[in-house]
């Protein structure tokens, strides 16, 4: 049975939460495509773009991973006058996918599966309270490092985002300017919420090695609320039928033809005649 009586217990508690929100935010942000999104004014169209996911307006969306077979560049015959050679480079139209989106995606993967084992490590410090120490040392390294990685992630982004290539979506007649979607936004709501994570963390570490007897009250606590569900468990077992001790001990009188003996009664309530014979006499 799960308490939080204790101020461990209740930091502990806080950490999961916080981290299971974190985790459950930067899965979505990264399965939606609205990482930049535009308003294609010359088809009529909405576009969102994400890591993996490129969504042009009501069409259906495709998955991409890498753009390397597709030439969207070609080369401009005037060189710059004082750098011979230097030739410029013209953008046909914007790229699906830059080879950016690839490394912040997997930088939001191994910063969900640090975030995931930073959960299980925050529950076996509260399930086994004895053996704290390692899981919560476990605990702070895995909370700090998917904070970092998230951190990382939405920095190279960021600076990639608003290089001139990928700023831009090129249309069949104008360039549009793109945005910031709501799957960014919940990337950072996920970073932010992942800092606090830490926080609690930290907490938990201090009460762990600054404060034995938080562990010790926390081991009596839960030891406590085990016996008292056990207790509660047994209680609400079917009983076996006992009869009550008036019933078993009737007796009827005697009369002047002798005594009558009563049939017995077994514990669960059957009757069981007795036979009489010549020594009863």
């Amino acid at each position: 049975m799960l308490v939080f009586q204790t101020k461990l217990q209740k930091y502990q508690l806080a950490t999961l939460i916080s981290s299971v929100i974190s985790n459950f935010l930067i899965f979505f942000a990264t399965i939606t495509p609205a990482w930049q999104v535009a308003d294609d004014l010359d088809a009529d169209r909405y576009v969102q773009s994400g890591l993996w996911l490129y969504c042009p307006g009501q069409a259906q969306c495709w998955y991409i991973f890498s753009d390397s077979l597709i030439n969207y560049y070609e080369k401009v015959d005037v060189c710059r006058f004082f750098l011979i050679g230097d030739c410029r480079k013209k953008l046909l139209r914007t790229p699906y996918f830059f080879g950016w989106h690839y490394a912040v995606l997997i930088l939001n993967v191994i910063s969900m599966i640090c975030m995931s084992l930073c959960a299980a490590a925050v529950i076996f410090s509260y399930v086994k309270p004895a053996r704290s120490r390692i899981s919560v040392i476990m605990l702070d390294v895995f909370a700090g490092f998917a904070s970092l990685l998230l951190c990382v992630s939405l920095i190279v982004f960021m600076v990639n985002a608003e290089m001139l290539e990928s700023k831009y979506l090129i249309g069949i007649k104008n360039t549009y300017e793109k945005e910031y979607g709501y799957s960014y936004y919940l990337a950072g709501l996920a970073f932010v919420i992942s800092v606090i994570t830490v926080l609690f963390a930290a907490l938990v570490s201090t009460y762990t090695f600054l404060f034995p007897e938080e562990v010790a009250d926390s081991e009596y606590t839960l030891k406590m609320s085990n016996n008292q569900f056990a207790v509660r468990y047994n209680n609400d077992l079917p009983q076996p039928y006992q009869p009550p001790m008036s019933q078993l001990s009737m007796q009827i009188p005697s009369t002047e033809h002798g005594s009558y003996i009563a049939g017995a009664i077994s514990p669960r309530g059957d009757f069981k005649s007795q036979t009489r014979h010549f020594y009863s006499y």
